[in-house]
């Protein structure tokens, strides 16, 4: 398992993070794979570890993932019951999923981690959210 304390788990204790990592599967997935479509449950979310995954929406790209760490999917973390874009992998690519309800519950027993978990999400939501105005302003 390759999770590090990258920017979603920034913060983090140890204990806390030994709990996450036995939730996480890795996935290997290769270039062209559907991960989730629009619509879909929103029953779990993914970090990339290796590769390339863009999220779609419509008839246009919406946001690449492709630094190791990134987090996408998050609409499972924002208790959405649906996810509102698509994501399939660019190239081959190794990714952890994480279940929703089960990280959810983790997050309930541990209030300081929850609270930096979403102050780091925040943030990240942001960073994507800029990227996307500078690529459509352009």
């Amino acid at each position: 398992m390759q999770l590090k304390q990258g920017d979603l788990f920034r913060g983090m204790d140890i204990e806390f993070m030994k709990e996450v990592i036995d939730l996480t599967v890795n996935i290997s997935s290769k270039a062209g794979d559907n991960l989730f479509k629009v619509g879909d449950p929103a029953n779990f979310f993914y970090i990339l570890l290796k590769g390339s995954v863009t999220m779609e929406r419509g008839k246009g790209k919406w946001y690449t993932a492709k630094q190791p760490g990134e987090l996408f999917g998050w609409s499972a973390l924002i208790h959405r019951k649906e996810f509102a874009a698509s994501a399939a992998c660019n190239t081959d690519s190794e990714l952890l999923k994480i279940e929703r309800d089960p990280f959810l519950k983790l997050l309930e027993s541990s209030p300081a981690n929850k609270a930096t978990l979403y102050e780091q999400l925040s943030k990240m939501i942001g960073n994507q959210l800029l990227e996307v105005y500078v690529t459509t302003a352009s």
